[in-house]
């Protein structure tokens, strides 16, 4: 089995079976296509594509993979897995399909994330041997400056690296607008190494957030990101509700940890709460920060913007929850 990323994915063409593992639209889009157009040219003429669901027809996969052995043809089956769906089921007819590719059968599976139970399944480990794993996950804001300078070596664009960092923050979660302006860029300023300024004149905040980001932003104690990300999130209508009951279980599971930690190590108390490995560090400095007074006095204003939502509909709710998220990070007092 072979991992990449999907950047690199003309490096391994050639495999007959793949597994694109990631939601990210672009990086799904930029793999499908040099996937097919790579099996096109080895002359697997034929490409059914099927998206499993209750409806999906797997005796027509079947079917279909019985005439490719009849008449030898050689075809490309595209199955799109949504998030959620592979369960045992889905995972029993997998391992029957597998039974029935020959070398004149290509395979490629997208699915959002696969886990550790998932991999031990026979189809998988039937696949194991030939595999090219595509990463088409969205990459993260640390990771996002090093992706675009690698985008841009490969389109032989050149940028200033401010510019990059620049580019970083207005198009973090949104590959294809960023990849876009670039284009953009090239056209405007073609042949020239394109500078700062050149690139603040055309840039437009089409950065895409999760409430999650905005979270780990004030947990992490950035002030500049996670107002970017609160704005953001009301400029895509964000349900405001909804960011005070994702908060709200943030601060409960807080106050949870804060005080647990009087007891048992903090080993002990992540264990107990489930709070994966990467996530650790960033929790312990924040609760090192603030003691159990300030978080209950958080849970007490996001109360309190609840309450006052309720008894009225032209409450600025936003501007109440850029004041708790500068509560949430110290810098204020509510």
């Amino acid at each position: 089995m072979i991992k990449i990323s999907a950047e690199k994915i003309t490096q391994q063409l050639g495999s007959p079976y793949y597994l694109i593992l990631g939601s990210d639209p672009y990086l799904q889009h930029y793999a499908q296509t040099e996937l097919r157009n790579a099996f096109k040219q080895a002359q697997y003429d034929e490409q059914l594509s099927f998206t499993i669901n209750s409806q999906t027809d797997w005796s027509a996969m079947y079917d279909s993979c019985q005439a490719m052995n009849l008449f030898s043809s050689k075809t490309l089956l595209c199955i799109d897995i949504g998030e959620g769906v592979l369960n045992v089921s889905v995972a029993t007819k997998l391992n029957t399909l597998c039974e029935m590719l020959t070398p004149e059968i290509g395979l490629i599976v997208s699915l959002v994330k696969i886990t550790k139970t998932q991999e031990n399944a026979l189809w998988y480990k039937a696949l194991s041997d030939k595999l090219v794993v595509v990463n088409c996950s969205t990459p993260e804001a640390a990771q996002l400056p090093q992706w675009i300078k690698s985008y841009l070596q490969q389109m032989q664009i050149a940028i200033e690296s401010p510019a990059i960092e620049l580019l970083s923050y207005y198009y973090e979660g949104n590959l294809l607008a960023l990849t876009q302006i670039i284009e953009q860029l090239n056209l405007l300023y073609s042949n020239q190494t394109i500078s700062y300024e050149q690139v603040e004149l055309n840039i437009n905040d089409s950065a895409i957030f999760t409430p999650f980001h905005w979270i780990d932003a004030m947990l992490s104690n950035k002030a500049k990101r996670a107002t970017h990300v609160l704005q953001q999130l009301k400029m895509n209508d964000f349900e405001p509700l909804i960011l005070m009951r994702i908060i709200q279980r943030e601060l409960i599971l807080l106050i949870n940890l804060k005080l647990a930690l009087s007891e048992k190590s903090p080993r002990q108390i992540f264990d107990e709460y489930r709070v994966w490995q990467n996530r650790r560090t960033m929790y312990s400095a924040y609760l090192n920060r603030f003691d159990i007074k300030s978080l209950f006095a958080l849970l007490a204003t996001l109360t309190d913007i609840e309450i006052s939502l309720k008894h009225n509909n032209d409450l600025p709710i936003w501007d109440a929850l850029l004041s708790l998220t500068m509560q949430f990070m110290g810098l204020n007092k509510c």
